[in-house]
């Protein structure tokens, strides 16, 4: 367990100077598009994950974990945990966005969590589907892929907002919090689970295997 939090906390200090940028430019550009708020609450996270996987990867940080008397799938779990606290940062960078544009005066509205943390929760599923290419591709490819990703953040945000006005009853959720049915809902979040889990062990079966 130790070595999986000193792993988390190595991909921290490898982001920790574009976390630096990232706030600033973050608040500044979510301030404009200050009504969104919400759903740019995935931004920081997933730049933070592609950002320490670049690192990972110019400085083949992976066949120096691998020298580590630490097993492989304590290194793929280790990946998947920080997701955890990359997500925290991410709303923490979210609820300061919004606070800045209440205090400004660019919104006058209650916090709308709900809507905040279902675009929060597209991230742990965006990361879903890029670890396992990170750990298949390595180097190789996963330039294009960084790029591919990034275009899916930004198709996220209007994906949500188109979501929400094209299904009346998640709109309506969002304003009230009440559902006509628990069906779906937990289709949804059985699948989202799923999901997550595959990826997690195809990651450790792809990463096991690997010669790096």
């Amino acid at each position: 367990m130790y070595s999986s939090l000193y792993l988390i906390r190595k991909d921290f200090i490898l982001t920790r100077k574009f976390i630096m940028l990232l706030v600033p430019y973050y608040i500044l550009v979510g301030y404009t598009n200050a009504e969104a708020y919400t759903l740019f609450s995935v931004f920081p996270a997933m730049l933070l994950l592609i950002n320490a996987c670049a690192i990972d990867m110019q400085h083949n940080n992976q066949k120096f974990l691998v020298s580590l008397p630490v097993p492989r799938q304590r290194l793929i779990q280790a990946k998947y945990l920080t997701l955890i606290p990359f997500l925290a940062f991410s709303i923490l960078c979210t609820l300061l966005l919004y606070l800045f544009a209440f205090a400004m005066g660019k919104i006058d509205a209650p916090l709308r969590w709900r809507e905040l943390g279902l675009a929060a929760a597209s991230f742990p599923l965006l990361a879903s589907f890029y670890l396992p290419l990170y750990f298949w591709l390595g180097q190789k490819g996963m330039q294009v892929v960084n790029f591919i990703f990034i275009m899916l953040i930004i198709l996220n945000v209007t994906a949500l907002k188109s979501l929400s006005e094209r299904v009346p009853a998640l709109a309506e959720w969002f304003r009230t919090g009440r559902l006509d049915s628990m069906l779906l809902p937990l289709i949804g979040v059985l699948a989202y689970l799923v999901i997550i889990y595959s990826s997690y062990m195809l990651s450790m079966r792809i990463f096991v295997k690997k010669d790096v």
